[in-house]
């Protein structure tokens, strides 16, 4: 039986473990044994009161990702799902190439800080291409009014059509990207 995995990528500080932290207390691992795996250790923590039925594995090296690891991890633990916090500096590449058969990807989502995705874009244009290809969505946090949004979803409509883009604005409001891709003619 497959064991489904979703993975939340994104660069340091981009808002991935509060969106962790957030589905955990919404309840996402209440009722099934949870992996998370954590690739990278930014500011913010995890809630100790909503990891109740989690594991929580801390992966420092991207060497150590491998499928006899994470097989290892399985047998241990024996998770009903796997939450993976994916390191923003690493290949998505080495994790589908080294995820057991059994481990299927769900959901991929990749969260992004708006003050500062262009500048990756712009000096690290692999890594962003790599996160946005396979995401289902993609998340803008820290957006301002003043920011322009036709940008932002020109590098994503330019990497992939997959994604829904959300903007998330500083005082908490999110607004679905609804912008009309022009006809290529």
């Amino acid at each position: 039986m497959d064991i489904p995995v979703y993975l939340v990528a994104g660069f340091l500080d981009a808002g991935k473990t509060n969106f962790i932290n957030g589905i955990l207390e919404d309840g996402f691992a209440r009722e099934d044994k949870t992996l998370l795996l954590c690739c990278e250790e930014g500011e913010e923590e995890y809630e100790k009161k909503a990891l109740d039925n989690v594991t929580v594995v801390t992966v420092d090296d991207e060497d150590e990702l491998t499928a006899d690891f994470c097989r290892e991890l399985e047998k241990k633990y024996r998770p009903k799902q796997v939450l993976i916090e994916y390191n923003g500096m690493w290949q998505l590449k080495t994790l589908y190439d080294n995820m057991p058969e059994n481990w299927a990807v769900y959901q991929e989502f990749m969260f992004a800080d708006a003050t500062t995705f262009l500048t990756y874009n712009a000096n690290m244009r692999g890594l962003v291409v790599d996160k946005l290809s396979g995401c289902e969505l993609v998340v803008f946090n820290r957006f301002t009014k003043d920011m322009d949004k036709m940008a932002f979803h020109k590098i994503v409509r330019g990497i992939s059509r997959r994604p829904d883009i959300a903007y998330e604005y500083t005082n908490g409001d999110v607004e679905y990207d609804e912008i009309e891709d022009p006809l290529p003619f």
